[in-house]
């Protein structure tokens, strides 16, 4: 059974509770640094089938990040008052599976409500003088909940100093696309198709609009515009899906926004309402790469498996499960190590009086090699 040897959290900065540096080999025997990741999985949605070109200078870079910048932007609803309802139906093993109903709506900046009903499971969450108040004392997030509001709310990552940043053309279903891909490792003269601890972006960029979003290979957000909804400035996706080693595992429909109608009586907190705490209830999803010690693995090889759960605000990660793997053999291992991690922040003791205790969306991209000496 592979056990762990040394965890590193390398890159994939997506949320601010993600954050490491770079430490992918550091302290290992030059031999390990030297055993290269095998190619992601393909898919029909991994459109960087090929090397992606790293960007050189100012101009490239500038480009890219303004491509970037413009498609996020495009579809971002939260820049002003909005009210917005939406619908998705979930297909898996996890126990948030089902037909869900959505609405989120703001009048004015400092006040937000959103509000959720699934199986098993209603809340309603509002935002009012930096207090989050909730009618779910657990202020907990299911798992098929939290991915639908990170493809609507929180695909952006930092794009500071440190980011990787590279682009390759694509094209799916007659389009041209230009897809980039965001690193956080700090790493320099890449070469190659796509890294596992890269974040890929694809934008057509005659419309701006964001076709695909994939924040770990073998996991993709495809927006289907056929039927937008203009708001505003915005434009946005009427459906979309998202795909798990190639199956589709939710299918989310955008069933209207407009400009809220309630009165300000709406955005103040209820009697069945209570104060969770200051800020946010969940964070954009996070990935963190381990490398994990597997003596069945060629010393020459590195196996890689991608899980995917949520952590609640106390206790272990929940509703697990394997999004990509080049070795199915190390999934039920990998899905072992994930139940036992106790890393993050989320233990019952953190955090400071007062601050909301935060359900996490987190992506594990386990490295298995054989670290013998």
């Amino acid at each position: 059974m592979p056990k762990l040897r040394k965890s590193i959290y390398s890159a994939a900065v997506v949320s601010a509770f993600l954050s490491f540096a770079n430490a992918q080999t550091a302290g290992l025997p030059n031999r390990w640094g030297q055993v290269l990741d095998p190619p992601v999985p393909a898919d029909r949605l991994e459109l960087v089938t090929g090397a992606a070109q790293p960007s050189q200078d100012i101009d490239q870079r500038a480009a890219l990040i303004d491509l970037l910048t413009k498609a996020l932007q495009h579809s971002n609803v939260r820049r002003g008052p909005y009210d917005m309802h939406s619908s998705f139906t979930s297909f898996g093993s996890s126990s948030s599976d089902g037909t869900w109903e959505l609405q989120d709506t703001s009048p004015k900046s400092g006040a937000y409500r959103w509000s959720a009903e699934g199986p098993s499971f209603s809340v309603v969450n509002l935002y009012s003088n930096q207090i989050l108040y909730s009618t779910q004392l657990a202020a907990s997030v299911p798992l098929r909940l939290a991915q639908v509001r990170s493809a609507i709310f929180f695909k952006e990552t930092p794009l500071g100093p440190y980011a990787t940043l590279r682009s390759a053309s694509a094209s799916l279903e007659g389009a041209s696309l230009t897809c980039v891909l965001v690193g956080h490792d700090g790493a320099k003269n890449l070469t190659g198709g796509r890294r596992w601890n890269e974040i890929e972006y694809c934008v057509d960029p005659t419309s701006n609009n964001l076709i695909t979003y994939s924040p770990v290979p073998g996991y993709y957000v495809l927006f289907d515009y056929s039927k937008a909804l203009t708001f505003h400035n915005s434009l946005l996706p009427n459906k979309f899906t998202i795909t798990q080693g190639g199956k589709t595992v939710i299918e989310a429909q955008i069933e209207s926004i407009t400009d809220p109608t309630e009165s300000a009586d709406a955005f103040q907190p209820s009697s069945g309402m209570a104060s969770i705490g200051v800020g946010a209830l969940m964070t954009a999803a996070g990935n963190i790469n381990f490398l994990v010690h597997s003596p069945g693995v060629n010393p020459s090889a590195r196996e890689v498996v991608v899980v995917h759960g949520v952590q609640p605000p106390s206790g272990p990660m929940t509703d697990l499960e394997v999004i990509s793997s080049t070795n199915t053999s190390l999934n039920s291992a990998a899905l072992k190590f994930a139940t036992e991690w106790k890393g993050g922040r989320t233990l019952p003791d953190s955090g400071q009086p007062g601050a909301t205790r935060q359900t996490h969306e987190v992506y594990q991209t386990l490295h298995f090699l054989n670290m013998t000496q």
